[in-house]
């Protein structure tokens, strides 16, 4: 977002070599995420539109796909790249938004498709791993009332923290991770909460992603909003 700026990438600089795994390990996966709005947006000098009460937006589902390189080199970082849609549907009547006043009822939409490639060093490797890192996030998308369309594009530097705590010997670990990132009254959060199960090179999880968006005059929206719902998703490990 053009508020955003990036003095989080000077975190990278500041870590040692130990800061990577000491292993080589691939991981491709990807799931479903069961997710319900709340919260408000609209466009600059016009109405406040509740996304439930006056949009009607309910429960969707969305995917994504990820996928991470780990190394030991030291110095380089982690590499880990993912992709995910949000998409809403309603409908709207009596409302203005960009402009113009609907004086009847019509379709409504909120897409927002994210790119995510996270570099990240691994600072704790054993039965607890804790990764700090930047998420470096493209979001493509657009707000839509009837036929008045405004699109966002921008590129979000964030703060990148996850944490991992294993099992021993039982194929099992519960981890989360955030991305986050705050300036100027804007601000960005990404969240999960997941437990994990390992056997062999397939692995499963099930968590909690919540996602909340505040925006103050970006490419002339104000939003305040949240996405919360339940995901469930597979991977390989090689």
């Amino acid at each position: 977002m053009r508020k955003f700026t990036a003095p989080l990438v000077l975190t990278m600089a500041m870590l040692s070599s130990n800061a990577n795994a000491d292993f080589l390990g691939l991981y491709v996966g990807g799931g479903v995420w069961d997710h319900d709005p709340s919260g408000t947006f609209g466009t600059i000098g016009d109405d406040i539109i509740n996304v439930e009460s006056d949009l009607n937006y309910g429960g969707e589902n969305d995917t994504y796909v990820w996928a991470a390189f780990e190394h030991f080199v030291p110095l380089i970082p982690n590499v880990r790249v993912e992709m995910a849609s949000m998409g809403h549907t309603g409908t709207a009547a009596n409302v203005t938004f960009d402009g113009v006043t609907l004086p009847g009822t019509g379709a409504s939409s909120v897409n927002l498709d994210t790119t995510d490639a996270i570099l990240y060093y691994r600072l704790l490797d054993n039965w607890v791993n804790f990764d700090l890192g930047l998420n470096l996030r493209k979001v493509e998308g657009d707000f839509t009332i009837d036929d008045r369309a405004v699109p966002i594009s921008e590129t979000i530097p964030m703060l990148y923290l996850a944490a991992q705590f294993d099992l021993p010997f039982s194929g099992f670990s519960v981890g989360a991770d955030i991305s986050k990132v705050s300036y100027d009254g804007s601000s960005y959060q990404d969240l999960r909460l997941r437990a994990l199960y390992e056997m062999g090179v397939i692995g499963f999880e099930a968590g909690i992603r919540s996602t909340s968006l505040e925006l103050d005059d970006v490419d002339t929206i104000n939003a305040d909003l949240e996405f919360e719902g339940i995901m469930l998703g597979a991977f390989l490990h090689f």
